[in-house]
């Protein structure tokens, strides 16, 4: 599908529907180390000034994506990009998060963490409330969430993430997250962090496709 100047993109799908895209990049443009994040809003138009006035860096006006909807690209107050996402109706298809194989989390990791989330709540409405997962020091984690369902968090980043900067990065849940690990490597990817478990989380790697872009594969704890 032409996506005019996001270039082409194709559906990505697990065995219950559609979980993402890949979007062909449009020429010069530099190769992503993360997977886009989409958000989605009533209007894209509105919503895109608004996240001007509240201090983000509009990267890509609205246009129209044929068929689908309206988007923007814009870069929040602490430096990480995302995109609003307006759908062409209220029905968002097959789309589907929360099990195997589909998207399961979206965490932001952020310079200002608190700057982030006055953002984002003035910006999308969202719930946020301090995280039970322990973190080391004095940092505290964030959970955000829309009427009552968690979709993600926002971690602050300390001195040891070096000169990398703010940035959104998805987790994709599955049953085996070694077995994961050896099938990316089979198939020309990399281990960018090695497995590591997450006390009352679970088992969580992040491996980049052969391309440079990656994501977190994540084995929760069950019970």
């Amino acid at each position: 599908m032409d996506l005019g100047p996001m270039g082409t993109y194709s559906f990505l799908r697990n065995d219950h529907g559609t979980v993402g895209a890949l979007c062909s990049l449009p020429p010069g443009a530099p190769p992503h180390s993360n997977w886009n994040v989409y958000f989605g809003v009533a209007d894209a138009d509105v919503a895109t000034r608004r996240a001007g006035e509240l201090g983000a860096q509009v990267l890509a006006e609205p246009f129209d994506v044929p068929e689908h909807g309206r988007m923007s690209v814009l870069m929040d107050p602490t430096g990480a990009p995302f995109c609003l996402w307006q759908p062409r109706s209220a029905d968002a298809g097959d789309f589907v998060m929360f099990e195997d194989h589909a998207i399961g989390w979206v965490e932001l990791a952020s310079r200002d963490a608190a700057a982030a989330r006055d953002f984002y709540v003035g910006l999308l409405g969202w719930e946020c409330e301090a995280s039970k997962v322990p973190m080391p020091g004095d940092a505290q984690y964030l959970e955000y969430g829309v009427g009552g369902t968690r979709y993600g968090g926002i971690l602050p980043m300390s001195a040891e993430w070096g000169e990398m900067p703010s940035h959104w990065s998805i987790y994709v849940p599955v049953p085996d997250v070694d077995a994961c690990l050896a099938r990316a490597v089979g198939l020309g990817g990399k281990v960018c962090v090695p497995a590591f478990d997450a006390p009352g989380v679970g088992r969580i790697a992040r491996i980049d496709d052969p391309t440079g872009a990656g994501a977190y594969v994540i084995q929760l704890n069950r019970r």
